[in-house]
């Protein structure tokens, strides 16, 4: 099978979409969510709630359906919502109603009401659009859905768990993570994988089926969660519990590239919110900023999730900032390889955390060859593998603790601060590149020596050596 876009070398692979075509999210203001609400338990005809649709919430569907078609509606972040979308005709007036009063009154957190994902026929929806419907007074906001792919870069060989040597995940004893929850939003899960399927406490795909037509999950999961000492295959960094989310879409045709189901993800972040879910691992990405996505994500910090995001892939093709990893307290996670220099395609900037091991990453895949060079197990790169380490690490971290946003932000500032800092940092702490360095299993669980001394104190110590062993000679600068 050809390779999709999201496995594709960076070079060679076109420019993706920002946005997902022909969808919008609109947040109308809770105060006017709730009349809604209030009155679609009251009125009992078509006319009546025609009547309690006030004007501002009534003039932009009314636009968007008579200038760009639209087709449905249905609410963001409710969870168990399986009603068919909101179709905006006037015979369907109830359906519309029932929907934003589902927006207003379902979502788990005041800050999540509201929030409608609308389908346009036409999805040619610029600017000036965009302006016209955030003048109503009902509306709070008004954004393209923001488009994400799959971080994960090309020609895989096989290898052996080097990464797991890296962050010295053998040089202690860990603890048992049976009790800690992990969630993972991906292509899908081969459930019934012999190194998976004990570790996997949900599986979750909506419409879809429940085939990983990529791969790209199930190798996520096995770096998280493959289970250990079962004398098969791999070795997972915690045996935690998997919460499977598949988030994107089944390809109509063999060969389509990967369709982001922003629904469906809504519904998956939102369940971390009051569940045992204390991590979720995102190895996805894509260059727009979401004001939807990142309320959602200021949330999920508040309720102590820690969330182990992927920087990218495309350093050789501009290194744009990506997201999730750019939203404030998510832990960007970059690539480097055996040399434990940066991988070549792995992005950088100031948003950066740390890195991982993200280069012939060996873990499973489907037993079923469909993408995948090979079955049940292969050797891939990208930001993608790197991040389920850290994903890993922060379970292993989070176990004997109680869930809570100062539990959670401590569980990341810990992978964060005992990170090794690498030669290639130059005795800085911090790097663009490396951000605080390499991750480190053995020292995040402590009472164990670092690995080597941090690059700073190791330059001070090379620099005294070196002046007193070959003073400078005089007159060269």
């Amino acid at each position: 099978m050809a390779p999709t876009q999201a496995m594709r070398v960076a070079g060679d692979r076109p420019r993706r979409r920002k946005h997902v075509p022909g969808q919008l999210i609109v947040r109308l203001k809770p105060a006017a969510a709730r009349q809604i609400a209030a009155a679609s338990l009251q009125a009992t005809t078509s006319r009546a709630l025609m009547a309690a649709m006030p004007d501002d919430v009534r003039g932009p569907i009314d636009f968007l359906r008579d200038n760009f078609g639209l087709q449905s509606m249905k609410p963001l972040f409710v969870v168990g919502d399986d009603e068919a979308p909101a179709q905006p005709q006037a015979m369907a007036l109830a359906a519309v109603h029932r929907s934003i009063a589902r927006s207003a009154t379902a979502p788990p957190r005041e800050a999540l009401a509201g929030f409608q994902i609308v389908q346009l026929k036409d999805g040619k929806v610029d600017a000036g659009t965009l302006k016209r419907l955030r003048a109503s007074r009902a509306v709070d906001l008004v954004e393209p859905v923001p488009n994400r792919w799959l971080s994960a870069a090309a020609d895989p060989m096989k290898i052996r768990q080097w990464g797991l040597r890296a962050i010295r995940w053998f040089d202690r004893p860990r603890p048992g993570a049976g009790r800690v929850h992990v969630a993972v939003l991906d292509s899908g899960v081969d459930a019934g994988h012999p190194d998976l399927v004990d570790a996997i406490e949900e599986y979750r795909h909506d419409g879809n089926g429940p085939r990983d037509f990529l791969g790209h999950g199930t190798h996520v999961s096995g770096t998280i969660a493959a289970v250990v000492n079962n004398s098969v295959g791999i070795a997972g960094l915690a045996n935690c519990r998997l919460h499977c989310w598949k988030v994107f879409d089944d390809p109509k045709r063999a060969g389509d590239d990967e369709n982001f189901n922003f629904d469906f993800y809504s519904k998956a972040l939102v369940a971390a919110l009051d569940s045992n879910i204390k991590v979720i691992n995102l190895s996805i990405g894509g260059e727009d900023h979401s004001k939807t996505e990142a309320t959602a994500f200021a949330e999920l910090i508040d309720a102590g999730v820690v969330i182990s995001t992927a920087m990218g892939n495309e350093f050789e093709d501009g290194n744009p900032k990506e997201y999730p990893a750019g939203y404030v307290d998510t832990i960007g996670v970059g690539a480097v390889d055996e040399s434990h220099r940066r991988a070549s395609f792995s992005n950088t900037g100031k948003h950066i955390k740390l890195v991982a091991p993200g280069v012939n990453i060996l873990s499973t895949v489907p037993r079923v060859k469909d993408f995948a060079d090979h079955t049940s197990y292969d050797s891939w790169p990208g930001t993608s593998m790197a991040t389920p380490h850290v994903t890993g690490a922060a379970a292993l971290v989070y176990i004997n603790k109680t869930k809570s946003r100062a539990a959670g932000l401590a569980v990341a500032g810990r992978l964060i601060a005992t990170a090794t800092k690498l030669p290639a940092m130059r005795g800085k702490d911090f790097t663009p590149e490396y951000g605080a360095g390499l991750l480190d299993v053995a020292a995040a669980l402590g009472r164990v020596k670092p690995a080597r001394k941090s690059g700073r104190e190791a330059a001070k110590k090379t620099a005294k050596k070196t002046t007193k062993a070959k003073p400078a000679r005089k007159g060269r600068k």
